[in-house]
């Protein structure tokens, strides 16, 4: 029988210790530990902020050193399995953590204990709207670029970050678009509200003369040019050349953008950090491509 427990942090929220999932895996908890450290920053970017606890000392004399362990997230522990190599271990303990942290929601529905539905970084951000101060005579990007958030993440199932601004990258290459163009409305402001520790920005907003030019330029410059140069950017060349592929969308352009002329180890890893982080956000999205 396995050992594996899912417990509730002191935030209510599941994790399983970092040392029960190296023991299931056969290996030892100091070198799952260096692998936890090295991708610290991609799995906190994805996912929560990584919480790390002293254990017991134990064995010995003196008591043996104290253990430095991680609490994970069932998405951190399905990011770190899949940048390991899909052994049979591997395999078998993704299927023990899907069934332990099933059994654990399971446990607190019974107990009146509902825990929220989880959604993705933009759909979060479009049900928060309503909380942006804009005028009923002006415009946002951020609100009509929407259809862009949201293809970037339920179509082409990119793992997107809380501080990932796909909605930046559209502003950006407006007003650079609109320089180009000399286009003169004026453009006034209005306050964007993050529910996180950038709290409200001030951001452009623009006349409804300009709005058919922006909806033309999106389709026809943002979308098919400076959409897959901002995902290079973010996610590497082979983690790009595979969402367009997904998306029968390859054409000449997508080929050219993503080459990669020599070797780049530096790609290959960053196109392993992009499956395993897709792997574990899996069951965010909630709608089907």
């Amino acid at each position: 029988m396995s050992d594996l427990m899912v417990t509730r942090d002191s935030g209510g929220i599941l994790v399983v210790d970092s040392r029960l999932v190296a023991q299931e895996l056969g290996i030892e908890h100091e070198s799952f530990i260096k692998t936890i450290d090295k991708y610290k920053s991609q799995a906190e970017s994805a996912f929560e902020v990584l919480r790390f606890e002293i254990g017991k000392p134990s064995g010995g004399p003196l008591g043996g050193r104290p253990e430095r362990f991680a609490l994970l997230t069932e998405e951190h522990a399905t990011f770190y399995m899949t940048l390991s190599r899909n052994t049979p271990e591997v395999v078998q303990l993704k299927v023990k953590l899907t069934q332990a942290f099933s059994e654990a929601k399971r446990l607190l529905r019974g107990l009146g204990v509902v825990k929220p539905q989880t959604t993705t970084v933009y759909i979060q951000r479009l049900q928060n709207m309503s909380d942006h101060i804009i005028a009923d005579d002006v415009w946002a990007t951020f609100r009509e670029g929407a259809e862009v958030l949201l293809r970037v993440e339920t179509k082409f199932r990119v793992p997107v970050s809380q501080m990932d601004l796909c909605d930046g990258s559209i502003g950006n290459h407006w007003s650079q678009y609109r320089q180009e163009i000399n286009l003169q409305t004026p453009v006034g402001s209005y306050i964007h509200k993050f529910k996180d520790q950038r709290g409200t920005i001030e951001c452009k907003a623009y006349q409804y003369l300009d709005l058919p030019i922006f909806k033309k330029w999106l389709r026809d410059f943002y979308i098919p040019v400076h959409l897959p140069e901002y995902l290079v950017g973010r996610y590497g060349k082979l983690a790009v050349l595979q969402i367009y592929e997904e998306q029968r969308q390859l054409n000449d352009y997508i080929v050219e953008l993503t080459q990669i002329k020599r070797s780049a180890p530096r790609e290959e890893e960053k196109y392993l950090i992009f499956l395993a982080a897709r792997d574990a956000m899996s069951s965010r999205y909630l709608i089907s491509s």
